[in-house]
């Protein structure tokens, strides 16, 4: 459902090392806890060390010897009182001969209800994001859709391992309907942009679920969401950029990713948050669309857009955010100055925020933990807990920060900025159920 990149799919994961432990399984300590790792290095272990830092800061702060096991494995203690309620990586070295070793790194979390989080969202972002949608609701929509063709159970599975980032049957048991139809679409938005998106539909009559898709980070073609309508969804796919879905070559995008400080609706993503506000009401004007059962989806950069649609429309029943990026930036921007400080930075256990910085007032306007409280769906959420692009950190702060009544967030110790099938097929049974699909 979330994995949102046009590439063949990669049967290999993104396993940084094979991690678990006997008392929390999802590697989340509360206080009291022994705080005991076990470690499966690819070598025969001999012996162990191991340092400990916060998560995205590069000086340790501990450091401590592991223990070989039976298993082949190795037991690491950590010394609870040594730590702040937050996330941390372990990097290990464990060797196999005086010559040969294995360096790698896990993340666990400690306390994580408790992390103090700083509050940075501006005194005028309700007014200032109503105002903007106002305004791009007020743009003609000036659709235009062209069939494409229709495809058949089997070819949709060729499609998703071809094409789409995902096995020929994700999910074989969730699947409604064995043909769909694929359009290709496109409306205007703010700003003068011109969205094009891939609309993908269950064959035959009646109204459907709508699903926005959103994509991951990028200027490249999107996949077709046939999965999507292969489960009975009308899915709507969009390319955020205002060039087409599936053009030969892109060129890269000025200012993308890149936040200037200067007028907040000059920023690139004001006009990216938009569309996708366009992009409902584009899915919500189609006739196969059950206007009351509207839902949002996306990984990484998805993630991030899935929270943001949520947020600023209301009519999103519920909302599946993967891997969520570029969330919580206090805290990134803290680690990045105390790295170049060389801290370890564990006596600041709360990011400061400064208003009057240019740049962090413009990123406040668009990060999603200051868009999490104005979510009224239902939100299911999923972090790889080793991940550098998307942190276990930024992604429980914004989790924390929802105030919907149904949420629920699922962690995949040991992974990096991966797809994880198990959550997959959670999530379309949790969609299912938050949109009263079926009932």
């Amino acid at each position: 459902m979330t994995c949102n990149i046009r590439r063949n799919y990669m049967v290999e994961h993104t396993l940084r090392l094979p991690v678990f432990s006997r008392i929390r399984p999802d590697l989340i300590f509360n206080k009291g806890d022994n705080i005991e790792i076990f470690v499966f290095p690819k070598l025969r272990p001999t012996r162990c060390s191991w340092e400990l830092r916060r998560e995205l800061f590069s000086a340790a702060f501990l450091k401590g010897a592991g223990e070989p096991c039976m298993d082949q494995s190795v037991r690491i203690n950590i010394p609870s009182e040594k730590l702040i309620p937050g996330f941390y990586e372990v990097r290990v070295t464990i060797h196999a001969t005086a010559n040969v070793k294995e360096e790698e790194y896990t993340v666990f979390g400690y306390c994580v209800d408790e992390m103090p989080l700083i509050d940075s969202r501006p005194a005028d972002f309700e007014e200032f994001w109503t105002r903007a949608k106002t305004m791009a609701a007020k743009v003609p929509l000036n659709s235009a859709e062209t069939l494409i063709r229709e495809m058949t159970d089997v070819e949709i599975s060729a499609y998703n391992i071809e094409n789409a980032s995902i096995p020929e049957d994700i999910y074989p048991e969730h699947k409604k309907t064995e043909k769909v139809k694929l359009y290709k679409v496109q409306f205007d938005s703010y700003g003068g942009l011109k969205i094009h998106a891939w609309l993908a539909v269950p064959a035959g009559g009646g109204k459907f679920p709508g699903l926005l898709v959103l994509p991951g980070a990028g200027c490249t073609q999107v996949p077709a969401p046939v999965e999507h309508a292969r489960h009975g969804y009308a899915a709507l796919m969009i390319q955020i950029h205002g060039m087409d879905v599936d053009l030969d070559h892109y060129e890269d995008v000025q200012d993308y990713l890149k936040y200037r400080g200067g007028r907040i609706e000059d920023e690139y993503y004001y006009k990216v948050y938009l569309a996708c506000t366009q992009a409902v009401r584009y899915l919500a004007s189609r006739p196969e669309v059950d206007v009351h059962h509207l839902a949002a989806c996306g990984g990484s950069q998805g993630g991030q857009l899935a929270i943001i649609t949520a947020a600023l429309c209301p009519e999103i029943k519920a909302a599946v955010s993967s891997i969520c990026y570029y969330g919580y930036w206090p805290y990134r921007d803290m680690a990045e100055t105390l790295n170049s400080e060389k801290s370890d930075g564990m006596k600041i256990a709360c990011p400061p925020f400064n208003r009057n910085d240019s740049r962090q007032n413009a990123l406040s306007y668009f990060d999603p933990f200051n868009f999490a409280p104005s979510v009224h769906a239902s939100i299911i959420m999923s972090a790889s807990m080793c991940d550098k692009t998307s942190p276990s950190t930024t992604i429980c702060a914004i989790y924390r920060r929802l105030t919907c009544k149904h949420k629920e967030l699922h962690w995949s110790p040991g992974t990096n900025h991966d797809i994880m099938i198990a959550f997959e097929r959670r999530a379309w049974d949790w969609l299912d159920a938050e949109l009263k699909v079926n009932q």
